[in-house]
């Protein structure tokens, strides 16, 4: 036999099973936007629990204890690369996004000690136990409001846009000291930050969606302004009295922080609360006992967070070649990190597609994740959930999916966020 006629090495099963099951990561696809856990993360588990994405260039983890791995340890699976684009910004585009200040400085979640460990202090004087108990009568105030203003409006509903966007809005609106009334123009400037990073937005989208993330730091650089010349009782407030001095946060840094924050503050608990929703109003019997009965609520909740978690994936870049579960991973790659996945791992959850009120570890969930950029306000969260819920059930006791309804998600890279939640009363 010749040189030439030699067969070709067939590849290694293992890593050709690791790029089919990276192959079925296809966030974009309806099937995955509709049930990620079936369309990939069960598969996952099941062939490749450490796969290869050839599309994103990255690494996938998808099992409990691989994900706790990563989230344990910053230094070696560093956040400080997060907001990297997979394609590269065109020129035209970094051009226009110059015209404000790009890259931000890092923020909170695209940090690593021990730059993220002082802000982090910082910001969490603002989620104290003991700050977040005393806001509840406020939260209580702005729940019954929106619900009464849905008992006595049209009998026909969209729960996300009516209430589970408004509650966290008004909230953390409120937390941070921005004006209630800005915040849709606010909303509208952060989904134009996350489209520069969504590969299905065209380049004239692109550079729209940079105009908008311009006018965003413009405006919180104005309100900023206007707190260091006349302080109020605010988290802008606060944080600019808490760096008063040689240590003091600048302009930049503080509206990187703020971008986050505001973000945070209200996307999670409004996705959480729409697909808290789905679940409870798809029983009625359910949606009738949670009146009754907080420990069912906060167990609805937290099999909630578990199966659809408003953050699914974060991703890290290797600061060294390592390995996960036997896989080489080469210095400088991007891990993408499964919270969503994690919450499926039969290993840990039995029967996970089955969502179970009586879980008995259903608190080991990473909902919310984990580690050192755990969510700062997941306290906050859950009482605005729990809040919310309650004074909803009290105002519209007979509250029920409207007829056809489904469970329907935005595409997105990152998050779960349903659509729409329609909804009748009456």
């Amino acid at each position: 036999m010749t040189d030439d006629a030699r067969p070709t090495p067939s590849p290694d099963p293992a890593e050709a099973e690791r790029l089919a099951v990276g192959g079925l990561f296809q966030p974009f696809s309806p099937v995955y936007q509709e049930d990620p856990a079936r369309s990939f993360y069960v598969e996952a588990h099941a062939r490749a629990p450490v796969a290869y994405s050839p599309q994103f260039f990255a690494y996938l983890v998808t099992s409990h204890a691989d994900v706790m791995h990563v989230l344990r340890d910053p230094a070696l699976f560093s956040s400080a690369r997060l907001l990297e684009p997979v394609v590269p910004f065109a020129p035209e585009l970094l051009a226009r996004l110059q015209k404000g200040t790009f890259p931000l400085p890092p923020g909170l979640f695209n940090n690593d000690p021990p730059s993220h460990t002082r802000a982090r202090l910082l910001f969490s004087k603002a989620f104290t136990p003991t700050r977040v108990a005393a806001m509840e009568p406020q939260i209580r105030r702005f729940a019954g409001e929106l619900a009464a203003e849905l008992a006595a409006g049209p009998p026909e509903l969209e729960l996300m846009r009516d209430f589970t966007f408004k509650l966290p809005m008004k909230v953390i609106a409120a937390l941070v000291g921005v004006p209630y009334e800005d915040m849709p123009q606010l909303k509208a400037w952060q989904d134009d930050w996350f489209r520069l990073y969504d590969p299905t937005v065209d380049e004239a989208g692109k550079l729209a969606a940079a105009d908008g993330f311009v006018a965003y730091q413009r405006y919180y650089a104005e309100l900023i302004g206007k707190r260091r010349a006349q302080p109020a009782d605010d988290l802008i407030s606060a944080l600019l009295r808490a760096r008063e001095g040689e240590d003091s946060l600048t302009t930049e840094e503080m509206i990187s922080h703020l971008v986050v924050l505001l973000f945070a503050g209200y996307e999670t608990s409004a996705s959480l609360m729409g697909s808290l929703l789905f679940a409870l109003l798809g029983e009625p019997e359910l949606w009738r006992r949670v009146g009754e009965d907080a420990a069912l609520l906060q167990a609805a909740t937290e099999e909630t967070l578990r199966m659809h978690a408003s953050v699914q994936m974060e991703p890290r870049h290797t600061t060294r070649a390592t390995a996960i579960s036997g896989v080489e991973i080469p210095a400088g790659a991007t891990v993408m990190t499964f919270f969503g996945a994690a919450n499926y791992d039969a290993h840990v959850f039995p029967d996970p597609l089955r969502f179970d009120l009586n879980r008995p570890n259903g608190a080991r969930h990473l909902g919310f994740g984990w580690g050192i950029h755990s969510c700062l306000g997941a306290s906050l969260a859950r009482l605005e959930v729990r809040v919310g819920m309650q004074a909803l059930r009290a105002a519209l006791p007979d509250l029920r999916l409207a007829e056809g309804a489904r469970r329907s998600y935005l595409p997105s890279l990152f998050f779960r966020t349903p659509a729409a939640v329609p909804a009748v009363r009456g």
